[in-house]
């Protein structure tokens, strides 16, 4: 039997369509979470209950520009980190120009899935286990990249970040960078950990340049 992963994949191969995954998992852009009533904290999830309805609620700014979103925090992280940007030339059809990589096909559907997968994770953070097993499931489908180093995802953190902070402009205030830096911690270090499970049916891993080519 192969190897099935269900969850999106954050590194999208080319020529994957993400807006009919989309539409078939029918998923509501506009999630909302509510508090009715004292909410009990899940020790698994660093966030108290006013701090998951707070950035729930401040996520949905993001939704309504997450492509722009997902577009900045990926040409920072190419600009700061230029080993990643080289592991993803292959991918932009040796497009290496960062400026022209915003009008990239390739990039925008990567985007996509990226921002797909954080959209789920944030927008569910009052599911603990429905985010932790799609944020582990997401890590450990990274384990078909031979020579993937999982510390990678942590380069995502700063980038992240500030494209939060440009899209919420005064929105993004201090208590909420409080909030998105706790958030995006988890979020990573739930993704390295799902890489670290081993699934004995996903041990034929592939190299890395067969995936994007």
């Amino acid at each position: 039997m192969g190897c099935t992963i269900s969850a999106p994949n954050v590194f999208l191969s080319k020529g994957d369509d993400y807006t009919s995954s989309r539409e078939k998992t029918k998923i509501p852009n506009d999630s909302s979470f509510s508090i009715k009533g004292p909410q009990k904290s899940d020790p698994r999830i660093p966030l108290t209950a006013r701090q998951r309805f707070n950035i729930t609620k401040s996520w949905k700014g993001i939704a309504r520009n997450m492509e722009q979103t997902g577009i900045l925090m990926f040409l920072r992280l190419f600009e700061t980190n230029n080993e990643i940007h080289q592991m993803f030339f292959k991918m932009f059809d040796g497009q290496y120009d960062i400026t022209k990589l915003r009008s990239n096909k390739n990039l925008e559907n990567h985007v996509a899935q990226v921002m797909f997968t954080l959209d789920e994770a944030i927008s569910s953070l009052d599911d603990t286990d429905g985010v932790i097993d799609l944020l582990q499931t997401v890590g450990r489908s990274h384990r078909r990249l031979k020579g993937f180093d999982p510390q990678i995802f942590w380069k995502i953190e700063d980038p992240f970040l500030l494209a939060v902070k440009d899209t919420l402009g005064d929105r993004y205030t201090a208590n909420m960078e409080h909030i998105y830096k706790k958030t995006i911690k988890f979020i990573l270090q739930t993704l390295i950990e799902g890489f670290g499970v081993v699934n004995k049916e996903c041990e034929n891993e592939v190299t890395y340049a067969s995936q994007i080519s």
